[in-house]
């Protein structure tokens, strides 16, 4: 009888200590939050990519425009201004996004 006790406190013993800390819907909750940062991270680089790409295009055009047409650019400077400031508002929140620094 002794021994059979033994057995059975040790089976109770080893299944409490074995299964007390595989919380299922814990484990998934974490899972699911560490995918969506994931998600979020890929698409904040993916903006940040967009954002570079469009600013280096637009610096481009605003340098040929000032080469072959000043006088455009006198007319339009607070639009051409004001398109670089939002292009760097995205890359710099796309950037904090990321976890990155600027």
């Amino acid at each position: 009888m002794k021994k059979f006790l033994k057995i059975f406190s040790l089976l109770g013993v080893a299944s409490t200590s074995l299964f007390a800390n595989n919380n299922i819907a814990d484990k998934l909750a974490t899972s699911v939050n560490e995918q969506i940062t994931n998600v979020g991270s890929s698409v904040a680089s993916i903006v940040n990519t967009i954002s570079i790409v469009m600013g280096v295009i637009w610096i481009v055009i605003m340098l040929l425009m000032a080469f072959f047409a000043m006088e455009q650019i006198k007319q339009n400077a607070k639009l051409l201004f004001g398109a670089l400031v939002i292009i760097g508002a995205v890359y710099g929140l796309s950037s904090a996004m990321m976890g990155g620094g600027i």
